[in-house]
């Protein structure tokens, strides 16, 4: 027990260093997964059919592939169509369009759930559409979608560990780097886990909190 308290003290100074590429991660993949995620919810409840039949399509087809492939077709499958990312931009893009299906059908739920009624009543006002979805629509939803969309965050949050496979410096590829060097497996998986879910148990808490405080002030 006395070592492998001495390697977690070595050792936890390389693995914060990790938690740091961990949190940026995480933050741009969430701006990007909501942003383009309602971008699909408003597509999918379009009367366009090319728009609604496109994004629709996406979903299906993303939402069927484990993260892992399409996080290697970022990295390495795009380069031979002269489309190189970096380490960082190819996690990005992986979470954020992975995710997006998920807060896409969160929002498209939520945006669902309310009355139609409330919709044409506001129509027949004179609103124009986006003026009904800014005013109407969106201030009534967001209540549907607080809970699922913070469940989310914590699968992303999860889910970032899988870009150690493409030389990401963040808090899994520095256990394996620590590991490598100290050949102490279970000590260092260990660290990180109790990092993950501290890490974690933070972003619940303050998203817990947050949460509390929106459906108080709705009451």
């Amino acid at each position: 027990m006395q070592a492998m308290f001495s390697a977690w003290v070595q050792y936890l100074p390389q693995l914060l260093r990790g938690v740091g590429v961990t949190l940026e991660l995480t933050g741009l993949s969430l701006v990007v997964a909501v942003v383009f995620g309602f971008i699909l919810a408003l597509s999918r409840l379009s009367h366009i059919r090319g728009l609604n039949l496109l994004a629709t399509w996406y979903v299906e087809i993303i939402r069927a592939i484990p993260v892992l492939i399409l996080l290697f077709t970022a990295y390495y499958s795009l380069g031979q169509l002269g489309i190189v990312l970096s380490a960082m931009q190819a996690a990005v893009v992986t979470l954020g369009g992975f995710y997006a299906t998920q807060y896409g059908e969160i929002f498209r739920g939520a945006i669902l759930s309310i009355d139609r009624g409330q919709t044409e009543a506001a129509a027949a006002l004179g609103l124009p559409s986006v003026a009904i979805m800014r005013r109407v629509i969106l201030p009534q939803a967001f209540f549907a979608i607080l809970p699922p969309a913070t469940n989310q965050l914590s699968n992303l949050i999860k889910d970032t560990s899988l870009v150690f496979t493409i030389s990401l410096a963040d808090l899994m590829y520095q256990t394996y780097s620590a590991l490598s060097l100290n050949f102490l497996p279970m000590d260092m998986l260990l660290l990180a886990g109790i990092i993950y879910f501290i890490f974690y148990l933070v972003i619940a808490k303050l998203l817990g909190r947050w949460e509390l405080n929106v459906q108080q002030s709705r009451s």
